[in-house]
């Protein structure tokens, strides 16, 4: 149910916000058309209105600004300033109060499963706030900071390197782009063969602009920039790049649709002044997993009695009204 009443709260605000808010069309090809510059318009300045100012009615009920001004706080932050713009959205919100007095009073909130929904929401609702609250809170001065960098040297390594991707058909027998590139065991051929071209003294630069199926990097001689082990990219790339020393080549690395060929050309540590401000959080982080993982463990299960989690069937539930 709650569920439900969001979602046509939520879908109001995004229908509201696609059909007022027109996309400009360009032209595959052509530059983009921007509106010629001007002055920035003047807003308005807003009126100070009084709390108990009436500023709407509703049902025969007149409504103060502090009334609307609490209705309104019952959104999340993100959908509070577009509703505001939309008086008529409050509909939907004095709909759901409407509806809620009346379970409140036919005591829906103290009837399965209705009842213990509510909890449930009350322990998601305040747990997740000690959660942020708490995560937000662990103290961390200069000297950790200090201390935490000279301990984790190789957290703040930046390693640049140069790539060789050979891409194979991950699903042969499908129709499409991916069916003409080669198979698996043909791209494998392929690294193999590159990779003993370049330790024989081949140009890596030369073989990554004729044969790199990364066109980004391979129209750059196969630079791939830097690569941090913090960046975006899967565990076994990065294990297998800080793995190499500057010059070494790798083994090539499958991934799901290809293979790469890598090479190490120059590593450092990144300054600390630098990182300073990412250490703070590093540590935060740190410090709110092992509080996290001190309760899991807390709070760790021992069965004692196995009959009694058996499986059962589930209760019955009330068909929800569409």
């Amino acid at each position: 149910m709650k569920s439900a009443a969001l979602a046509i709260l939520f879908s109001s605000l995004l229908c509201a916000q696609t059909t007022t808010t027109p996309a400009v069309q360009a032209t595959p090809g052509t530059p983009s058309i921007a509106a010629p510059p001007s002055a920035p318009a003047q807003a308005p300045a807003a009126a100070v209105i009084a709390p108990d100012t009436v500023v709407m009615e509703a049902d025969g009920k007149k409504y103060t600004k502090a009334e609307v001004d609490q209705l309104f706080a019952l959104l999340p932050a993100q959908y509070q300033a577009q509703a505001h713009a939309q008086p008529q959205f409050l509909t939907q919100i004095l709909m759901l109060q409407k509806l809620t007095d009346d379970a409140i009073k036919d005591g829906l909130d103290k009837r399965p499963p209705y009842k213990e929904q509510l909890e449930l929401n009350r322990l998601q609702v305040l747990g997740n706030a000690e959660l942020t609250i708490h995560g937000n809170s662990f103290p961390v001065t200069q000297a950790d900071e200090e201390q935490y960098y000279k301990e984790h040297p190789d957290k703040f390594q930046e390693a640049k390197v140069r790539v060789i991707y050979v891409a194979f058909n991950p699903a042969p027998g499908k129709t499409g782009a991916e069916s003409k590139l080669p198979l698996e065991a043909e791209a494998k051929a392929k690294i193999d063969d590159l990779r003993k071209q370049i330790v024989a003294g081949a140009d890596f630069g030369k073989l990554a602009r004729e044969n790199s199926d990364d066109k980004t990097s391979a129209g750059k001689d196969g630079d791939f920039g830097t690569i941090k082990h913090s960046s975006p990219y899967p565990e076994p790339i990065k294990n297998a790049v800080f793995a190499l020393k500057p010059g070494e080549l790798s083994e090539p690395i499958r991934q799901s649709n290809g293979f790469y060929l890598i090479r190490l050309e120059e590593l450092h540590t990144v300054p600390y002044d630098d990182v300073s401000g990412q250490i703070a959080t590093d540590i935060r982080q740190d410090k709110f997993k092992e509080w996290t993982k001190s309760l899991q463990t807390q709070f760790s299960i021992k069965v004692i009695d196995p009959a009694y989690f058996a499986p059962k069937a589930p209760p019955a539930q009330l068909q929800q009204v569409r």
